[in-house]
């Protein structure tokens, strides 16, 4: 029999499973609580929490506090898990996640704590907003923009000249036009492309540093990423450049200044879902009042 999976078939399993095994490991360790959500066929019960007991290459168990007995009835239900952890690395920064996998085992401990024993989902996602959703951003809610084309891990980021720079390039026409989960859009007045990147190519590789706050005036967060170029598109009308970016890593400064990078989690900047979220809620509030 023929194989059907490609080598970069595996290599995307492998890679989801360690990602898999990594968030367990830090739903362990910080002793987060998952909220289970299952269908209505299922129980009627909505507030149902959990704690992670221990873990393997093949499943996990939870210890569910809110059950006081469990039946063999549970077997085979699809569960839906939603839990929030602390990013290892970027101190405040936190990601909102989910799964969805099935119950293959129920065990009721002898002090009484009901184990649900679950399949190792295959997957996790963002629990706050698919990645295909595109937010239009207020300029004050991105204080911060720098673009370079791509620094490498170990850069000394001091020693950097960026292209952009919206303290000295927004009054020139620089502005990030739209944010997702996993990229981003900017706008570029026609002269200043000419200026600070007379040549641009699909597939090339730039490095962003931008600040993000929930609502003008708000704490900002800062955020480095690495994006591939995937759109080029000139208005001639306007006399502008549209830019549009795909995510592929994101960064830190470590303490000898210096830049490294590191893939994306769950195929998003970590952090970066909670101010798309908000942004994309303010969108709806503001067309609400604006059709009152």
């Amino acid at each position: 029999m023929c194989a059907l999976w490609t080598k970069d078939d595996k290599d995307d399993a492998t890679r989801k499973r360690r990602l898999v095994l990594d968030m367990l490991e830090d739903i362990r360790d910080q002793r987060a609580k998952l909220k289970l959500d299952f269908e209505e066929s299922v129980t009627s019960i909505k507030e149902i929490t959990a704690t992670l007991m221990e873990y393997d290459a093949e499943s996990l168990t939870l210890e569910v506090s809110a059950l006081k007995g469990a039946s063999g009835t549970w077997i085979g239900a699809e569960v839906t898990c939603f839990f929030r952890i602390h990013d290892r690395e970027i101190r405040g920064r936190e990601q909102f996640l989910t799964f969805i996998t099935r119950i293959t085992g129920v065990e009721q401990r002898p002090s009484g704590m009901v184990h649900f024993v679950m399949a190792l989902p295959e997957t996790v996602k963002s629990a706050q907003l698919r990645r295909s959703v595109r937010v239009g951003v207020d300029p004050r809610k991105v204080p911060t923009l720098r673009v370079w084309r791509e620094l490498l891990s170990g850069t000394m980021v001091s020693d950097a000249k960026p292209l952009l720079d919206s303290d000295t390039d927004a009054a020139r026409g620089c502005k990030v036009d739209n944010f997702s989960a996993n990229g981003m859009r900017l706008l570029i007045a026609n002269a200043l492309m000419h200026e600070a990147l007379p040549e641009q190519h699909k597939g090339e590789h730039f490095s962003f540093h931008f600040q993000a706050v929930a609502e003008p005036g708000a704490p900002a967060a800062a955020f480095w990423v690495n994006a591939i170029l995937r759109n080029i598109f000139n208005d001639t009308q306007k006399g502008e450049t549209a830019l549009g970016f795909e995510f592929i890593s994101e960064g830190f400064i470590d303490e000898t200044r210096r830049l490294v990078w590191r893939p994306l989690r769950f195929d998003e900047v970590g952090g970066l879902g909670k101010f798309i979220f908000k942004w994309n809620l303010d969108l709806y509030r503001e067309k609400g009042i604006g059709g009152a």
